[in-house]
């Protein structure tokens, strides 16, 4: 994998919290910044896309068949809700 050297103005208050934290960790200030950014960029990734997670999508297609089920038509919740709170 290639890799760029970058240019980054940073605040003299930020870049020293930055190498304090780097030297606890026993890092770099060149891995700090390489973990911060992967874990922004699989943040904002997971954000924006949260139904291309496999286990989200499975949940979908379920609560989409229940839906469509017979079942789910003539299911009555605050029945349900006073039944269970009259047996409890």
């Amino acid at each position: 994998m290639g890799r760029a050297k970058i240019m980054v103005s940073i605040p003299d208050e930020m870049l020293s919290e930055l190498d304090q934290t780097a030297k606890e960790d026993h890092r770099s200030r060149s891995e700090f910044i390489r973990e911060a950014v992967r874990l922004f960029l699989q943040v904002r990734k997971s954000r924006s896309a949260p139904n291309q997670d496999p286990r989200i999508r499975k949940a979908i297609t379920v609560q989409d068949t229940l839906a469509a089920s017979d079942t789910a038509k003539h299911w009555d919740g605050t029945h349900e809700i006073r039944k269970w709170r009259e047996d409890h």
